[in-house]
């Protein structure tokens, strides 16, 4: 497997989908909620599709300059040939493309996911067996409690502070530690003057 998991923020970016059926509809609700640019071009488009923020829809066949200008594409049609084809003219222009259910013509795949506020969870097969990594995240998701994202969230508001005052990279981290133990015992909760209690401990 080649494939490697960067996290890569697609906020604004310009996201061409080809295809407006089921598969189009499942890519675009994981993509809507990461505020991308998107196109929907195809001939049909389901109205589900029509309902999403930041979406654009243009119902007409795909024509292949409809890729120029795109940081990304998805060839989500129920036309295998196509989505190759799409694929194909993605590769000679360094577009990365996911072309569905076929592995060998993605540049990218969408692994499934687990996502609580800032916190991101990823789960992937490489593409090799969807099934497996959707049945992988909805039992990682029974662990992970759901004030992880809270959690991450009030840890996030002091790091600046805390990379600033505290200048060992082993306080710091062991600090890091102490605070996320607190808060997963008290369902995500870091209050301040905890904090700034424990912070003091790590600068003496």
């Amino acid at each position: 497997m080649a494939y490697f998991p960067f996290m890569v923020d697609i906020e604004d970016k310009k996201c061409l989908v080809a295809g407006g059926g089921r598969i189009a509809f499942q890519k675009v609700s994981v993509l809507a909620g990461f505020g991308v640019d998107i196109l929907i071009i195809a001939e049909t488009i389901c109205p589900e599709l029509q309902e999403f923020a930041g979406v654009t829809c243009c119902r007409r066949q795909f024509v292949d300059t409809d890729i120029e200008g795109m940081d990304f594409v998805v060839a989500a049609t129920d036309n295998p040939e196509l989505n190759r084809r799409i694929a194909r003219l993605c590769h000679e222009e360094n577009i990365p493309v996911n072309a569905v259910d076929d592995k060998e013509a993605c540049s990218f795949i969408f692994p499934a996911l687990i996502q609580n506020e800032d916190l991101l969870v990823a789960v992937s097969t490489g593409g090799s067996s969807p099934a497996a990594a959707a049945y992988v995240k909805k039992r990682l998701k029974e662990y992970i409690p759901e004030y992880y994202g809270k959690m991450v969230a009030g840890l996030s508001r002091y790091r600046e502070e805390i990379l600033e005052r505290v200048p060992s990279a082993k306080n710091r981290k062991a600090l890091f530690e102490t605070l996320l133990r607190y808060a997963d015992s008290h369902d995500g909760e870091l209050p301040e003057d905890m904090v700034r209690a424990y912070l003091e401990t790590y600068l003496e």
